[in-house]
């Protein structure tokens, strides 16, 4: 979280509104940033869960405007994965986060910043072709695209583990987290740090 002051803008807002938008600004201090918000309807105040929300303040660096409800793809480069987003995921299970449901139809127009949910209830779009059944409790992940512009780009889709043995499918489901110092083979009973339960 970023350490409990007031967060730069709402749900269902972006940074700069979508007027000006520009990555040579004071907002740089803004992207990778994380707050917690109650799950609250911005617009209508009303409550759907009685669980926070936690956000991640990204930029959009896309090209385009991405829209509500899709899955954000991380820019892949080592100063800004996790904190800039360059469209929607176009492979299955593609690493990502749900963008705010609450933005305008409009979306986050490019450079400007805009939430993505990194843990809690969030709103996500499917397929648009025939799904499969969706039950409470399915696991879902990205579903496959052409671009991460097509318009099944950034879609939700049910987790698929066929041929995966029990101890295969425990490995891919229960991760803890994901490492964030490194150590050798003769690092034997040494302290890690881990970014527990991120991407």
């Amino acid at each position: 979280m970023a350490r409990n002051e007031n967060p730069p803008f709402g749900r269902g807002e972006t940074y700069f509104s979508g007027v000006g938008a520009t990555t040579t600004d004071p907002s740089a201090g803004i992207v990778g940033k994380e707050w917690v918000f109650e799950d609250v309807n911005p617009g209508t105040r009303a409550v759907r869960s009685n669980k926070s929300v936690k956000c991640r303040a990204v930029r959009n660096v896309s090209g385009i405007s991405i829209l509500p409800r899709r899955i954000a793809a991380f820019k892949n480069a080592a100063d800004t994965n996790g904190i800039e987003v360059d469209g929607y995921t176009t492979t299955v299970a593609a690493r990502g986060y749900l963008i705010d449901e609450y933005l305008p139809a409009a979306g986050c127009v490019n450079n400007d910043i805009c939430w993505i949910v990194v843990e809690g209830p969030a709103e996500g779009l499917t397929d648009i072709a025939s799904v499969d059944t969706i039950n409470i409790g399915d696991k879902l992940v990205a579903l496959t695209a052409v671009t991460s512009q097509a318009t099944t780009a950034g879609r939700v889709d049910l987790l698929d583990l066929t041929g995966a043995t029990s101890p295969l499918a425990n490995q891919v489901l229960h991760y803890i987290g994901h490492a964030l110092s490194a150590k050798t083979s003769a690092n034997t009973a040494a302290t890690i740090l881990i970014d527990v339960g991120h991407w």
